[in-house]
This record gives structure tokens, C-alpha cells and sequence, in this order.
């Protein structure tokens, strides 16, 4: 209402009045999603933020339901925690689904500080990584990669999606406007943390 320039980024959305240079946060978790499946889990966990606040959040529980769904999975057993972002949250979390009578068989949380937290706790517990449960982040943040065992997630394009922001902005400063949302890619990082699941005692 101030006439200030602005733009949405970390997320792609051409029904939203104000463009956005992002991607599809829905795509890319569904993606992880069905490669988690396609190893063979089929019990899935999920540590996620408050999806109520947050459409990032929203879209990539979307995303995980869509590839239970399309795999013939039903959506109903997804085993969902909501928690605030931070590694302790994330490490309660996992102690948490750990607990319930039938455990997941991988751990899927909506970014990489939950997932440090899910992989910590799991090392309390003595619950080995793969080989007893996997565990998958979203983001890859440095964290990631040096993660004990390295963390499974998607790669976002932090630093390309900022460098067109900042471009765009300053264009808009200048009168010119941002006429097309931007869509950019993201890929899957399949490390250490991710394996098949354990077999049935």
C-alpha cells in the first residue's frame, strides 16, 4: 500500500498477485518423497514446522502425501510431528515417533535443522542411520554435508535465488517492473542418511 518494491522468494507462485522468484516447494519434496518409496519404506515419519503459518511448510507435507498417494500409499498413515524450527525441536521430535507403537521406517523433515536434530537424537538412542531408520532434510545447508552420516535432502539454489532477487529488486527501485515469476530448479542430494529399509524382525 506504500508503493515499497517487493517480491516473494523460496517459493513458486503465479497465482499470488505479488511474483515470486523461487521454486515449487510442493515438486521438489514430492520428488525426495518418491525416491524414499521407490527404496522400499513404506512407513513414513514426518518432523514438520506449524504448516498452519507457513505455505513453504504446507506445500512439501502436500508434496509427501502426493507420492504416498500416487504409490499407493494411503496418505492416512503418514505419522506427522509440527514442531518450531530448531535442532532440539527436531531432536524431541524424532524421540517422540520413536516412541510410538509402530516406528517409521525413515524420518522425512521439512528442512535440514530439524533433520541435524532427528539424526542427533537418533545417535542417543542407538538407533543406527541407515541401517535401522533413514533420515531425509530439505535445503542442504552447509550442515548437511558434514552431517555423521551425511544427511539425504534437496538442494535449493540459495545463492541464485538471492542474486535474482537482489537484480529484480533493484530494477523495481529503478521503475522497472518484474512482469514474470521466476522458477528455479532444485535437485535431489542422496547421501549417507537415506538406505533401504530394515527388514521385519
Amino acid at each position: 500500500s506504500r508503493g515499497v518494491p517487493a517480491l516473494t522468494i523460496w517459493a513458486y507462485d503465479t497465482t499470488q498477485p505479488r511474483p515470486s522468484i523461487g521454486f515449487d516447494n510442493r515438486q521438489a519434496m514430492k520428488v525426495l518423497a518418491g525416491k524414499v518409496i521407490e527404496m522400499g519404506h513404506r512407513s513414513i515419519g514426518v518432523i514438520s514446522a506449524e504448516q498452519e503459518t507457513n505455505d513453504r511448510v504446507r506445500e512439501r507435507v502436500s508434496g509427501i502425501r502426493e507420492a504416498m498417494k500416487e504409490n499407493g500409499l494411503s496418505p492416512d498413515t503418514l505419522q506427522l510431528i509440527e514442531t518450531p524450527y530448531s535442532i532440539m525441536n527436531g531432536n524431541h521430535a524424532f524421540s517422540k515417533l520413536m516412541s510410538k507403537p509402530e516406528r517409521p521406517t525413515v524420518v522425512m523433515c521439512v528442512n535440514d535443522v530439524l533433520a541435524i536434530g532427528a539424526l542427533k537424537a537418533a545417535h542417543s538412542l542407538g538407533i543406527r542411520v541407515p541401517k535401522d531408520i533413514s533420515i531425509t532434510g530439505f535445503d542442504d545447508i552447509e550442515l548437511a554435508s558434514v552431517a555423521d552420516p551425511e544427511l539425504t535432502t534437496v538442494h535449493v539454489p540459495h545463492r541464485e535465488m538471492g542474486r535474482l532477487a537482489a537484480l529484480a529488486l533493484v530494477d523495481m527501485v529503478n521503475g522497472i517492473p518484474l512482469t514474470e515469476s521466476v522458477e528455479l530448479m532444485t535437485r535431489l542430494c542422496i547421501r549417507g542418511s537415506l538406505g533401504q529399509p530394515a527388514p521385519m524382525a
